[in-house]
């Protein structure tokens, strides 16, 4: 009886002594004044920001639930009216990898005036085992002509949909060279179709709503800060499949089988500026699963939002990633990528051990101004105990322009 009675009274003891450290606490500075750390309203903020992420996750499946699937893949699969932004975008991208470590990358993103920031990586591993660069990189400014306005097609390479959310088409017809090698030129053919049967992955929609959580909670939050998130949103979903075709070198064919993952970018408005860094991986496991990972930091919305899914090849089925262990503050701050390292993520209660091999880093700039940097890591990856095969793309901002090419320094 005497233990009820001073209950309340201890309770409020601890409330009060609770406040006043919360109140005296002092806030730490972000690390490197950019990666901020949990403040003294930080779990208060967290629980409400995951109340009402959770809460919109619903209401989104509510209408998911009531628009025709087909309907919204046939509205997204296809290029997008570009918004009246200077720096509007829509983007496609495709990374393809497979056990022998042959290598794709390429993309092409559509700007304003007719701009589009495209390249193209090749490793075909019958051929050589250098890499294959498209003629323009380390710079990807291109033009298109008015035949190619509208389309994802860019001198020589043409991106283009089939059938949505299942098929692609890649081809190239033009000049490439190896890395760093500016004395002859090769003609390369490609023909290669991209498909898959599994489900893709909506940013928006299907991330897990704890790691946002986590993410704004660390922020001030600000008028502005609130104006921002919105202002900066996109549109962005990922899909992994596998790429399947043909490449023709100097006239001599190469069979062309890579387990590859695709994205599509699209909104008001992407700022290279905006961005300080992030690391995005994409890994394919011998068992079929796939694997997005990484951590961005784009001050103007989030210092550091854990993000990925993985993708389960017999259930067909994606899961989001709950939480990555990975401070991007330790790995590579200076401008140079590790090439050899570990992290851990989850998805739910599952934990995933990753080790990751970097094998090749060409880099290349994004942007009139050069702003972006990014180095792409063709990569061996061990996650679980299971061997895998991928990439990891490091972004960096960038300030120094465009580097002068090797050719021109002799």
């Amino acid at each position: 009886m005497m233990l009820v009675c001073i209950l309340p009274s201890v309770i409020s003891v601890f409330l009060v002594i609770w406040l006043v450290r919360l109140i005296f606490k002092h806030e730490s500075d972000p690390i490197f004044e950019i990666y901020r750390k949990p403040g003294k309203l930080y779990c208060l903020k967290y629980m409400l920001m995951l109340a009402l992420l959770f809460l919109r996750k619903a209401k989104s499946k509510k209408n998911h639930d009531l628009q025709s699937e087909s309907e919204k893949h046939k509205a997204i699969e296809k290029p997008q009216p570009l918004s009246k932004s200077i720096h509007a975008i829509d983007a496609v991208y495709f990374n393809g990898s497979n056990s022998k470590m042959s290598w794709l990358v390429c993309g092409t993103a559509r700007r304003p005036n007719k701009l589009v920031n495209g390249f193209l990586y090749l490793k075909v591993q019958e051929f050589s085992d250098k890499l294959l660069v498209s003629p323009r990189l380390p710079d990807t400014c291109m033009k298109q002509t008015d035949f190619e306005v509208g389309s994802y097609s860019v001198e020589g390479l043409k991106i283009m949909p089939l059938k949505p959310m299942q098929q692609w088409r890649v081809e190239y017809d033009g000049a490439m060279r190896f890395e760093n090698d500016y004395s002859h030129n090769m003609e390369v053919k490609l023909q290669a179709t991209w498909t898959t049967a599994l489900p893709y992955f909506n940013f928006a929609s299907d991330m897990d709503p704890r790691p946002t959580a986590r993410a704004m909670a660390k922020e001030k939050w600000s008028r502005d800060h609130f104006r921002n998130l919105k202002k900066y949103h996109q549109t962005h979903y990922e899909h992994f499949g596998t790429l399947n075709g043909i490449v023709l070198i100097n006239g001599i064919e190469f069979p062309l089988n890579l387990d590859c993952m695709r994205d599509h970018s699209f909104g008001e408005q992407r700022n290279w500026k905006n961005f300080h860094r992030y690391v995005m991986h994409f890994v394919h496991l011998e068992n079929g699963d796939c694997i997005t990972v990484g951590v961005i930091c784009m001050p103007v919305t989030f210092s550091s939002l854990e993000v990925g899914f993985v993708s389960i090849s017999h259930e067909k089925c994606n899961y989001a990633v709950t939480k990555v262990e990975f401070d991007l503050y330790q790995f590579g701050e200076n401008g140079k990528p590790p090439v050899d390292y570990a992290f851990n993520f989850y998805t739910g209660n599952k934990r995933y051990s990753v080790k990751v091999n970097a094998v090749a880093c060409p880099e290349f700039f994004i942007g009139e101004e050069s702003e972006c940097r990014i180095v792409e890591q063709h990569c061996r990856f061990e996650v679980n105990g299971l061997t895998g095969w991928g990439a990891a793309e490091w972004q960096y901002r960038h300030l120094d322009g465009l580097p002068v090419p090797m050719e021109n320094k002799l």
